[in-house]
């Protein structure tokens, strides 16, 4: 990795901070592969073209008026990121609902190319 390179970890706290909290779709086109591989806990595999990723996380921006994720553990090598987040999602009705999980990402060349993502669990971690 070059000195002026960002670290994996740089590159998934953009992606957090960019797609979920400022809820820009288009920071996808700097951010991801195309296309990109969601693992899925089944054993299957997903693979989303640029603008299927959009499509997805754009149904979670209709879903939830506002998302506040806050990664509470982070642990990086040299092309994964493996975070423990909480995140806080407030509804259309302002309802606040707080999940946690696990999510770990591949970075090549700069760009998230595989996730693993298993269902989020309820409330916060212990």
């Amino acid at each position: 990795m070059n000195i002026n390179e960002p670290t994996p970890a740089e590159i998934v706290e953009r992606y957090t901070e960019e797609l979920y909290h400022q809820r820009n779709l288009d920071a996808l086109d700097g951010l991801m592969a195309d296309p990109v591989v969601r693992h899925e806990p089944d054993g299957s595999r997903v693979t989303l073209t640029l603008e299927e990723a959009k499509v997805r996380v754009g149904s979670f921006h209709e879903q939830f008026r506002s998302m506040r994720f806050t990664n509470r553990k982070i642990v990086q090598d040299e092309d994964s990121v493996a975070t423990a987040y909480e995140a806080d999602l407030v509804d259309q009705d302002g309802d606040v609902v707080t999940i946690c999980g696990i999510e770990i990402f591949t970075i090549r060349a700069g760009r998230i190319t595989e996730v693993w993502n298993p269902p989020a669990g309820d409330g916060s971690w212990g």
